[in-house]
């Protein structure tokens, strides 16, 4: 279990303070500005945003956001507010604990680490996959230390052969010196003495050496085909992660298309999504204004990560949602093909043009009312 202490450049010091407490009371802290790409935060660890001014207007900050993203998928977040900056469109609306004064933060840093431990015993927000890394990782190393005992077993019964082979290459050479050398019946008539010197019964020795070179001759054979045959190509298996390893969407996936929107255009929204319901179309829409303090388990997460499609309803107050950049994120980390879909004129911020980087856009507002629920299940059509 890790805890990545995430935090600005510029927040060094305050994260460094951070990971002593923590390494103190026995965690295993890795501090992330960054500048260095760490290994993908996994379900059994737990991040720690310190945000600032300084995180907002960092150089690192789209990076930093990713992580945090990924680790709040997972219920592994832990957000700290070090000033009252403003925080990140996304991030604005979670829970934080306030560590803006200085006097206070070793008071501070005690909550956080008993939110860090609360994190950590949590189990994990999604099923495990039966192959896990750690798992497939394993499977490897018995199979090679189950390799090296076959190699010791077969290296035993090939012993007695190579030492056959050695006497009886031994004979021959000794029957091949001298003006006469030997031929086949002197290096029978060889091998015959030695086996008798030795205690064998008569008429023995010979038949012995001919098996056990026999069985090294098959084990050297046996050997040289594993080692010469083409292999065959690893199963494929499910990724794991990433880095952003994004899991596999869950079992009873539907055909609805998620709908993401700043609930300020519900107005313009929701009309042009009835009537595509009108003409066949499934969608999912959230009416309720689920909060990001429950559970990331709940009814959005669910419906994204079985939903058919996303499509998000762009305009101003959307690129300032907090609801509509998480959702957009998830719809990212699930696989879903986004369909922006502009209801009125607004230039997308950064973090928002690289999702939509390469995606065919609509713009809905140049469209004729009338026409304006034909032209969205056209749009959805070429992107399901």
């Amino acid at each position: 279990m890790t805890v990545y202490v995430a935090h600005a450049p510029a927040d060094r010091a305050a994260a460094e303070a951070l990971e002593k407490f923590l390494e103190r009371r026995g965690q295993f802290v890795e501090p992330d500005d960054g500048t260095t790409a760490l290994a993908p935060v996994r379900q059994s660890d737990a991040v720690v945003l310190l945000l600032s001014k300084d995180f907002v207007f960092g150089p690192t900050r789209l990076r930093l956001e990713q992580r945090a993203l990924d680790a709040w998928a997972d219920q592994r977040l832990i957000v700290v507010k070090l000033d009252k900056g403003i925080a990140p469109v996304g991030l604005r609306d979670l829970p934080a604990i306030d560590a803006s004064f200085e006097a206070q933060r070793e008071f501070k840093w005690q909550e956080v680490a008993s939110k860090v431990r609360e994190t950590l015993a949590r189990p994990p927000a999604l099923p495990q996959e039966p192959d896990e890394p750690d798992e497939i990782e394993a499977r490897p190393a018995q199979k090679q230390r189950g390799g090296a005992l076959s190699a010791i077993v077969l290296l035993l019964l090939a012993l007695p052969g190579v030492g056959a082979a050695a006497v009886a290459t031994a004979i021959w050479l000794a029957n091949r010196i001298g003006p006469a050398p030997g031929t086949l019946e002197d290096l029978r008539r060889g091998v015959e003495e030695f086996g008798v010197r030795y205690g064998a019964p008569a008429g023995a020795t010979e038949w012995v050496f001919l098996a056990v070179m026999i069985v090294t001759l098959a084990i050297f054979a046996s050997f040289l085909a594993r080692l010469f045959a083409p292999r065959a190509k690893p199963a494929k298996r499910k990724a794991s992660p990433p880095p952003v390893s994004a899991p596999e969407p869950e079992p009873g996936r539907s055909d609805a298309v998620f709908v993401s929107y700043a609930r300020a255009n519900a107005k313009d929204v929701l009309p042009v999504i009835e009537a595509a319901k009108a003409q066949g179309r499934s969608f999912w829409i959230d009416q309720k204004g689920i909060g990001a303090g429950q559970s990331w388990a709940g009814e959005v997460v669910r419906a994204i990560r079985t939903a058919g499609g996303v499509v998000v309803m762009c305009s101003k107050a959307a690129f300032e949602s907090d609801h509509v950049k998480r959702e957009i994120y998830l719809a990212d980390r699930y696989r879903k093909k986004l369909t922006p879909v502009f209801i009125e004129q607004a230039e997308p911020p950064e973090d928002f043009e690289y999702f939509f980087a390469g995606v065919q856009q609509l713009k809905l507002f140049d469209t004729p009312e009338a026409e304006r629920p034909d032209a969205l299940m056209r749009a959805l059509g070429a992107a399901t």
